[in-house]
């Protein structure tokens, strides 16, 4: 057998090693839940943010929809419900020139998750505490900083509580 000869049986084989261990591959972490479809309640604001209840429905409702690995309908196996239950502030770094005045906060949204069970006696899980956080620079004047920020702590939020109902408990 020549050099090229064997060279090329030695790269069919590998080769053929390599497309058998791809073969069997799932995209995925491999869990699943153990219902097909949800029910996402209207989240209740109780924390001070003004008006995220409705970017976070909406934001928790494209999370789910993307994720795929449930359905989102009215009807649903599970039924989630959020409450909103802390929204805090916190100074992390002041003006060089005055420390009274805020240069950086980092802005804390809390929430409370239920995950019920439509269809047995008992519920998945209740009052799951989620909790996110971002840090905004108030170069903008603090208003308009924390008004930007809302989609963030949305966005983050919804991942986080999809992250609860989605893992393997």
């Amino acid at each position: 057998m020549s050099p090229v000869q064997r060279f090329l049986a030695l790269l069919t084989v590998a080769s053929s090693l390599m497309l058998y261990g791809c073969a069997h591959y799932q995209a995925g972490d491999g869990s699943s839940a153990p219902f097909s479809s949800i029910q996402i309640s209207p989240i209740k604001n109780l924390s001070l943010a003004p008006q995220i209840n409705q970017v976070l429905n909406h934001d928790l409702r494209e999370v789910f929809i993307q994720r795929g690995k449930v359905a989102v309908e009215n009807t649903g196996e599970a039924s989630l419900k959020v409450t909103l239950t802390g929204y805090n502030r916190e100074t992390v770094a002041t003006n060089s020139q005055d420390t009274g005045l805020a240069r950086k906060y980092a802005l804390t949204l809390s929430a409370s998750c239920d995950l019920i069970n439509r269809g047995g006696n008992s519920n998945y899980f209740t009052e799951r505490p989620v909790e996110v956080s971002v840090e905004v620079f108030l170069d903008s004047g603090q208003t308009r900083t924390e008004t930007n920020a809302i989609p963030l702590l949305s966005k983050k939020l919804a991942e986080a509580i999809a992250n609860e109902v989605l893992q393997v408990w």
